[in-house]
């Protein structure tokens, strides 16, 4: 009966453990931020503005209720309010690190 009880016990600590870690959503203020120290972001920004003042990096972060691992965002400049011009586009893929437990930039592209 002992043992009964200690490998039910057992499988109770087991099945009681904790949650499997979720990945946290990539808020538009992170985003934004891993962005402005991105140096080729922050490149392609400045070189942008010199064309037209007005453009800005426009980041529509999708749903993140499937906690996904990386999120691809294309055409995220916009000037005045507007997508810009092909010239100025601009692409970004984040990524979460699990091992260093935050978000990063995996690919910017222009």
């Amino acid at each position: 009966m002992k043992r009964v009880f200690c490998g039910g016990a057992l499988l109770f600590c087991v099945a009681c453990g904790p949650p499997k870690p979720e990945t946290p959503a990539l808020t538009p203020q992170l985003a934004a931020e891993l962005l402005h120290y991105n140096n080729n972001a922050e490149n392609w920004l400045t070189h942008v503005k010199k064309q037209n003042p007005s453009c800005e990096y426009q980041l529509n972060l999708p749903a993140q209720n499937n906690h996904p691992m990386q999120i691809d965002l294309a055409h995220i400049v916009s000037c005045g309010g507007a997508p810009s011009p092909m010239e100025f586009d601009a692409s970004v893929s984040f990524e979460y690190d699990k091992q260093a437990q935050r978000w990063v930039i995996k690919l910017f592209t222009s």
